[in-house]
């Protein structure tokens, strides 16, 4: 749990006990935590009393629940997709992420292109590439795929050009990624 957390929760350091931990971050660089809490934690419908180990750090996240958590409640978790599930009096509850969950610390595009609002963004359309042959030397030669009857006013030609390199156009439109 990072320090911000953890006064947002009203905890102070003189509550924290003392932790020898040390924590070696995504980016491989370690820091020590400098203590650690026990919590009453709920998420969903699902009641835990939960270790936390407190860093001095900007994250982009607000809690880390390691493997032991998982296992201890029986929590199968998706990345993919942004959820876990666990079986409460035979049932299977389902338990999605946060809709926003970056803080203000920076965020890796590839993880927020999964919460990128799709009311805002453009459609990128994919290329076709199939392969020309002109005197034994292959240029590849770009199809736009057509978009609700719209073409492109552009298109990559079959020809190579005279001194021999091959010039490719950009297209018209901007790209943007869009996570299907």
């Amino acid at each position: 749990m990072p320090k911000t957390t953890m006064k947002k929760l009203g905890i102070t350091s003189e509550e924290l006990s003392r932790s020898r931990l040390t924590i070696q971050g995504y980016d491989q660089g370690t820091q020590r935590a400098i203590g650690m809490t026990r919590l009453d934690l709920t998420v969903g419908e699902l009641k835990a009393n939960t270790l936390f180990h407190i860093i001095d750090a900007r994250t982009s996240y607000n809690l880390l629940l390691r493997r032991p958590w998982l296992h201890e409640n029986e929590v199968v978790s998706s990345t993919l997709h942004q959820c876990f599930k666990y079986i409460k009096n035979g049932e299977i509850v389902k338990v999605d992420a946060d809709m926003k969950p970056f803080t203000e610390a920076g965020s890796y595009f590839a993880d927020a292109k999964l919460y990128l609002d799709p009311e805002n963004m453009q459609e990128v359309l994919p290329s076709r590439f199939s392969i020309g042959y002109s005197s034994e030397k292959v240029y590849p030669k770009a199809t736009p795929i057509e978009n609700n009857n719209e073409k492109l006013s552009e298109t990559a030609k079959n020809e190579a050009p005279a001194n021999g390199k091959h010039e490719v156009k950009k297209p018209p439109y901007s790209p943007v990624f869009r996570y299907v």
